[in-house]
């Protein structure tokens, strides 16, 4: 029998399928044993068998090694399921903090709808830590629509125990998927060989259960009736099923082992043989170490044979260099630019990584994929890097605000001092116009500096602007206020705004229209700082709606963040978080997370101006800020927040250190406005320390530094702990100013006192809000069981909690309710 044409028929393992379907009553189930005991096959049968179930597998790659690009290709493999799911799960990118896995878990809730499984295979290939921590979050979590496949040939890091005591974590290991004898020798009738007794004995002993191994003596035994002694599975694979090949089906085969999986048209391209995928079609249908997703349209290679090929192809005549190239080439024209990179970097094509490097975009690489990215770059010639200016620069960009961003300036420097002198450079103008314009964020925080290397770049790029920088850049570091990231100068605050307000166009211009509506949001946070709170609220509208022109989101939270103080001083607070709520929903569309961390921090300041602890961020309100994070937490305006939460824990001894820690963080830059939080902090925790007195000399350094600009509003904001200190200065102190801070803090009092007067409702659990949301879309008590896999007495029981809650005594109310308070849409 001809091993090409001869399929086995394979055995259905009832109770292998039976141990599987404890898959959907916990959030993380585990599956682990050696290569070759029907791991993969099982599962994939298993999940195929269901319909209309919601399931994604994710393979790992042997040797993975870069954590970022593997959380890449897992994101863009759950767009299988939810393209939503994956697109924010690639904007957040692989959470590393337990601010991120509080993001990441609270993305699931909101966008996984319907029981879900996600597959990850071979995932003793991991090495990510925080992979690792993101699986145990998410089994802790108890997401009631998300289950957890873990296939892997090793026992992973992760604390398995703890989670199946607490019912969390169910697992498969080795002993279950082995074979008994009636399995194996049922497997034979099953294929038509009714085996005697004594070769039932030899088949037992030489195969002791191991699924690969009894499968391929199968083959073997169609092919000469023996049953034969296993010692080395590599020789049996090669002997049974690649020796049965003819020499240009091996050679196919040896070719497509270095790919993850294919479709037929890639492995025609790769191969360069026509042939190919008629041959792969072929193969798949008659022999089960190729198989074919049904599900994503490619065929990949077990394992098994896999590692059997690879040893071969390491040994074999192949031209690898060329082959890898034309793996590039093919990942290159599907635009998949990360695989082309890898791939030219192993063929020595590095002329081809910087061609990928000249197209718009490519800076965003190195986020993705920083060790492909960076050692591909650094084993390429220095010469050979600087014949492409446009994309070393472009490198050097991404590196610097990626990797390191005094060694990329370095790298910077070097490049611009060799085209500047290079009188045959092609578009030198316009690359020293790039070099310029990146030189730029050398300068951050001093406006005039960065404005005059924005003019040069301007007239070097002749009226053209930057094939590198674009809109997609973030303006304002995650900071929610742009004033305080950028006045720096005692009584100069009114010739800053006044300076990007004649400037800014520059830099919108080169830079494709990053920074679009800086200008009017500068103007807007002066006017509210300084008390003239009607041009505020004009200006702040100003700016949104100019940033949106351009979609630049960071301004647009900065505009709102203005509306939203503005409401309270208004007498208007509960329009505040309606505020900033709209524009929350539009940064996690966008899934960036220092979008999502400065609609965090607007959110926290505009909660801890208000007295509200509990609706403060999680991360801002227990303390969860670092120094080392700054571009991505608002370059230190989270203290801001943090010292609100310590003030509402009455913390005081906290927030003393606090202000220690702030005033360390902002002198650096001279952040004025960071510093007259600090001080206000400082006077705020001496008070309850060391009494009024104390207080008033904490404050009265702030105060100074204020009244320099005009400034009033952050002492207004915090009248409610302020007020008797200043009455105390006052005495003393009397001022046209103090008069001002005083007036505007009544406003905000009157604000504050509306909104605290107001009765809270209890917030709703998630499976509250999955119930309730199922009965505003029609659903009865009986099928939200069903779908829920609730029992009735469970739905009816978390209603009647909600209706408590909601002070509603009836379905109706309860839904009506809900959508007033926005719990459901």
């Amino acid at each position: 029998m001809n091993i090409m044409f001869f399929k086995p028929k394979l055995l259905c393992r009832k109770r292998i399928n039976k141990m599987l379907e404890g898959i959907f009553e916990v959030p993380l189930f585990l599956l682990f044993s050696s290569m070759g005991y029907g791991k993969t096959t099982a599962v994939k049968d298993f999940l195929s068998s269901k319909e209309k179930l919601h399931y994604v597998w994710f393979p790992l790659s042997t040797g993975e090694s870069d954590e970022l690009w593997m959380w890449q290709k897992f994101c863009q493999s759950l767009a299988d399921i939810s393209p939503e799911l994956s697109k924010q799960f690639i904007g957040h990118g692989l959470p590393q903090t337990a601010v991120d896995l509080d993001r990441i878990l609270n993305i699931i809730r909101k966008t996984v709808k319907e029981p879900t499984v996600v597959v990850i295979d071979d995932y003793h290939e991991n090495k990510s830590v925080h992979m690792n921590h993101l699986l145990t979050a998410i089994a802790r979590a108890s997401l009631s629509k998300l289950h957890i496949v873990i296939i892997s040939r090793s026992i992973p890091e992760i604390p398995i125990e703890e989670l199946a005591l607490k019912g969390l974590c169910m697992e498969l290991s080795q002993d279950e998927f082995e074979f008994n004898e009636e399995e194996t020798v049922e497997l034979f009738v099953r294929n038509g060989f009714l085996l005697s007794s004594v070769e039932q004995e030899l088949l037992v002993k030489n195969t002791d259960g191991w699924v690969a191994a009894i499968y391929l003596t199968l083959l073997k035994y169609a092919e000469d009736k023996t049953v034969e002694d296993i010692r080395d599975i590599t020789r049996l694979v090669k002997t049974a099923v690649y020796d049965k090949f003819d020499k240009g089906t091996q050679q196919i085969l040896l070719k497509l082992s270095v790919l993850d999986s294919f479709s037929l048209e890639e492995a025609i391209f790769v191969t360069g043989n026509k042939k190919a995928g008629v041959l792969m079609h072929r193969i798949a249908a008659n022999n089960c170490f190729v198989r074919y997703d049904n599900k994503n349209e490619r065929y990949s290679i077990h394992a098994i044979l896999k590692t059997m090929l690879l040893e071969l192809f390491a040994v074999s005549d192949i031209e690898k260099a060329a082959l890898f190239s034309r793996c590039g080439d093919w990942c290159a024209r599907g635009d998949r630019r990360i695989e082309a990179v890898d791939f030219y970097h192993r063929a020595g094509c590095y002329d081809k990584i910087l061609d990928i490097y000249e197209l718009f975009g490519s800076a965003e690489l190195i986020d993705r994929a920083p060790h492909i990215i960076v050692n591909a770059f650094k084993d390429m010639e220095k010469k050979l890097k600087l014949s492409y200016p446009l994309a070393y620069i472009t490198y050097i960009y991404s590196y610097m605000l990626a990797v390191d961003t005094m060694e990329g300036a370095g790298m910077l420097y070097e490049a611009k001092a060799i085209y500047e002198a290079d009188d045959n450079l092609v578009d030198k103008e316009k690359i020293l116009g790039e070099i310029i314009l990146i030189e730029s964020i050398l300068d951050f925080n001093d406006v005039p500096a960065m404005s005059e290397y924005h003019k040069k770049a301007y007239a070097l790029f002749g009226g053209t602007s930057s094939r590198i920088i674009n809109a997609d850049s973030i303006f304002t570091c995650g900071s929610p206020h742009t004033l305080f990231l950028y006045h720096k100068k005692e009584e100069e605050l009114l010739s800053l705004v006044e300076f990007i307000e004649k400037d800014n166009w520059y830099h919108t211009h080169v830079a494709n229209g990053c920074g679009t509506g800086f200008e009017h949001t500068a103007r807007a946070e002066y006017c509210l700082e300084t008390g003239d709170l009607t041009n505020a609220e004009l200006f702040a509208y100003k700016a949104i709606f100019k940033a949106k022109t351009k979609n630049q989101l960071s301004l647009v939270i900065c505009g709102s963040l203005c509306l939203a103080r503005l409401a309270i001083l208004n007498g208007r607070p509960g329009e505040a978080a309606d505020i900033l709520d709209g524009v929350r929903a539009e940064a996690e569309a966008a899934g960036r997370p220092i979008l999502i961390n400065g609609i965090d921090i607007a959110a926290g300041y505009i909660y801890g101006i208000l007295g509200k602890l509990e609706q403060i961020p999680k991360w801002l309100r227990e303390g969860e800020i670092s120094p080392g994070n700054l571009f991505h937490e608002g370059m230190g305006s989270n203290y801001i927040v943090g010292g609100r939460a310590a003030i509402l824990r009455k913390s005081y001894a906290e927030l003393e250190i606090l202000v220690e820690t702030m005033r360390e963080l902002y002198q650096p830059n001279n952040h004025i406005f960071g510093y007259i939080y600090a001080g206000i902090y400082d006077a705020i925790a001496k008070k309850h320390l060391y009494g009024t007195e104390k207080a008033g000399d904490a404050l009265l350094p702030a105060m100074q530094l204020a009244r320099m600009d005009g400034i009033i509003t952050p002492f207004a904001e915090s009248m409610p702990e302020l007020e008797p200190i200043l009455q105390e200065i006052k005495k003393t102190h009397d001022s046209e100013w103090i008069s001002k801070v005083i007036y505007l803090g009544e406003r905000f009092i009157s604000g504050f006192q509306k909104i605290n007067n107001q009765k809270e409702i209890e917030p709703l659990t998630d499976r509250e809000l999955d119930v309730l949301t199922l009965l505003s879309e029609g659903f009865k008590q009986t099928e939200i069981a069903e779908k829920l896999y609730l029992s009735k007495n469970t739905v009816s029981r978390h209603l009647q909690n909600t209706y408590e809650k909601l002070g509603v005594n009836n379905k109706t109310l309860a839904i009506n309710k809900a959508k007033e308070l926005n719990m459901i849409g």
